[in-house]
């Protein structure tokens, strides 16, 4: 907005003014029978340059209310009657301090609260497109998912009825498509912004329905980008995330929040909060991801994606000081599992590979090698930057379409009997024992509460394939290793046992 910009630019010439007044005042002073009467007159010329500073912004706001909010619509979604007596399930939640803590604050998708079957929820959407007499508005999934019938309200009160163009469970995204019997105008259409230029600090304002109070505008600032919050109840990509401290609270799912030019940055999809109300911690999809996924959307119904085939531990999607000191990295994806007949697999890559740069395109953490292979076609040839043993290598490969949710979950690895956890009586330095592996390696038996095996997440049961980069073939070359290992942190290549997948981690000493 031209308002706010205004205000903004000449917020350091105002307080420029306001400085010389009060300089000139005291200089006055000095000469004038009557300082009273100056001062009086300068804190009136200051209370004016404030006042105005003050309304310039309130106009500004005002104004962009009336420019984003024709946009917004609410949206109601109506399930069909249950056909059984069985209870609907509880509103999905996920902890993202781990269960373990006793902050336990709840993260929410924020729809309206999950109703049983037959009755309403609803949430908010932003029009993106309007194409003829079709309106295409862009929401969260998780807002009509399982709907039988939708339902769209504009902030002018009119109600249309809406039908699904498409819907995409891992980013958390759909459209939906109403027929409002005549062209809305380009009022109605929301402008999509640049994600990637949002700064942390800058203005934050968000609009949506919460609790089903229509049109409802709350600022604040962006509060940090690059949030990952993984959801348990499933397989949605909570990556990348937008943090602000505008209040949003359960109806916003789906809604704009936009930058004070008024374009849309982010679309609202959860909160963290112990009550499910807003404490200031909301976070939104950026609007760069959400372009890609309706496009696809309104294109052909679903989003195809590329796929490369590996994998990582939450805890190593951003790199440690340790880790890569260890691999000699200022950054980069680590790769813990390759996934067999997967592109990376068929290219070369290897467990403990550190990716780069993809496609041109700097990696400095997991969550940016996924925005980049997600965002490249499958089918298509790039080339990966990787260190492997300290040493920069260049691999190419030609991406794969990334399977369903289902698919994916189990191909990484299968479940594997827990091992026997008989083991020596005295644990090591690291609060855990181990025993031979009956495969190779070593089988960690018992860990030890509060020690730096717990803490770094080692189960019973895990097989400790390397520790320091030298390979573990039996409890003697185990015990050479352990000697050799760091006096601070050692990095260990374990395969789970509830998995059987691989994990990088680092154990530091207490």
């Amino acid at each position: 907005m031209e308002p706010i910009k205004h205000w903004l630019m000449q917020k350091s010439s105002t307080g420029a003014v306001v400085l010389l007044s009060v300089a000139l005042g005291a200089s006055l002073a000095g000469r004038w029978d009557h300082p009273t009467a100056v001062t009086a007159a300068d804190h009136v010329v200051v209370q004016a340059q404030q006042h105005a500073a003050l309304a310039m912004l309130q106009d500004a706001f005002t104004s962009l209310a009336d420019q984003v909010e024709p946009t917004v619509v609410s949206i109601e979604a109506i399930q069909a009657a249950p056909t059984s007596s069985v209870q609907p399930e509880a509103m999905p939640f996920e902890d993202p301090f781990g269960g373990d803590s006793p902050l336990r604050p709840f993260f929410r998708q924020f729809g309206q609260p999950m109703q049983p079957r037959g009755q309403r929820a609803g949430g908010s959407g932003v029009i993106v497109r309007e194409r003829g007499s079709d309106v295409y508005v862009l929401t969260n999934q998780h807002v009509v998912d399982s709907a039988t019938r939708l339902t769209v309200r504009l902030q002018d009160g009119h109600t249309y009825p809406a039908h699904l163009v498409g819907a995409d469970g891992h980013s958390d995204l759909a459209v939906i498509r109403f027929n409002p019997g005549h062209v809305l105008g380009d009022k109605y259409v929301a402008r999509m912004g640049d994600s990637n230029a949002v700064r942390v600090g800058q203005w934050a304002i968000a609009i949506g329905s919460p609790l089903g109070y229509d049109a409802t505008l709350t600022t604040g600032v962006i509060s940090a980008k690059g949030r990952e919050l993984h959801q348990v109840s499933g397989q949605k990509d909570y990556t990348g995330l937008i943090q602000t401290d505008a209040s949003i609270n359960p109806g916003n799912s789906g809604g704009p929040l936009v930058n004070i030019d008024g374009e849309v940055v982010g679309i609202n999809v959860a909160i963290a909060s112990p009550t499910s109300a807003s404490i200031g911690i909301g976070f939104a999809i950026p609007a760069n991801r959400a372009k890609s996924v309706m496009e696809q959307l309104i294109s052909t119904g679903k989003v195809t994606r590329g796929y490369l085939g590996i994998a990582t531990s939450s805890g190593n999607r951003v790199l440690s000081d340790d880790l890569k000191s260890y691999y000699g990295v200022k950054g980069g994806a680590l790769v813990e599992a390759v996934s067999p007949g997967t592109p990376a697999d068929k290219a070369g890559l290897k467990s403990e590979d550190v990716i780069s740069a993809f496609n041109g395109r700097p990696v400095q953490n997991f969550g940016d090698l996924e925005e980049a292979v997600q965002a490249t076609p499958p089918g298509k040839q790039v080339k990966v930057e990787i260190v492997r043993a300290h040493r920069p290598e260049t691999v190419l490969l030609t991406l794969a379409e990334r399977p369903d949710d289902s698919t994916l979950a189990s191909r990484l690895g299968h479940p594997r009997a827990q091992q026997d956890e008989a083991a020596p009586a005295r644990p090591n330095s690291y609060g855990f024992t181990v025993t031979p592996g009956e495969n190779g390696g070593v089988t960690v038996g018992t860990v030890q509460p509060d020690s730096a095996a717990e803490d770094a997440g080692l189960s019973p049961g895990d097989t400790i394939l390397s520790a320091g980069g030298a390979p573990v073939r039996d409890l003697s070359s185990w015990n050479q290793a352990l000697a050799n290992g760091r006096s601070h942190a050692l990095v260990l290549k374990v395969r789970r046992a509830a998995t059987g997948q691989t994990a990088i981690l680092v154990l530091r000493q207490p």
